[in-house]
């Protein structure tokens, strides 16, 4: 999604609470601002998904599984760290748990990613893209992890100096 282009809506599949609305303006900050953020390193998909498993972490997730697929990444794990709900999606939101000045890393999947999903248990929210089936997710994370976040990004998304 080129700067200026509206966010995606939420698709939702399953009897499903998740409801999403991006914050537009934060997207276009994000990536207005990411390059000037982090002049001399390259952004990535991993990035991300790493930073969210940190964070997943921060919050009391004892086991975080992080996994890459055809272009997929997965973060996944049997603890809830999304109890915020999908705030975490639609804009910068406070992280004070890791530390005073850090945000959730969230908002880069949504900023970012070609193709985005959360899955609660059952609960399946699409963030950016088109529904797929079955969702990438299966067979991919073990079982036992039932909270996903699930995206597909550019490889090399702004690249280092």
């Amino acid at each position: 999604m080129e700067t200026g282009e509206s966010a995606p809506v939420a698709s939702v599949q399953g009897n499903s609470p998740l409801r999403t609305t991006v914050n537009d303006e934060t997207v276009r900050f994000l990536r207005r601002r990411l390059k000037a953020m982090l002049p001399d390193a390259a952004f990535s998909a991993k990035m991300i998904a790493e930073n969210i498993a940190f964070g997943a972490a921060v919050l009391g997730a004892g086991h975080v599984e992080l996994v890459e697929r055809d272009g997929w990444w997965f973060v996944a794990s049997n603890f809830n760290w999304l109890a915020d709900g999908l705030a975490p999606f639609e804009g910068i939101q406070p992280f004070p748990q890791q530390s005073s000045s850090s945000h959730r890393a969230e908002i880069y999947v949504t900023a970012f990613a070609d193709q985005a999903y959360l899955r609660l248990g059952e609960a399946v929210c699409w963030l950016r893209g088109k529904p797929l089936q079955p969702l990438p997710d299966q067979g991919v994370t073990p079982p036992w992890c039932c909270n996903v976040v699930a995206f597909q990004a550019p490889l090399g998304l702004i690249g280092g100096a």
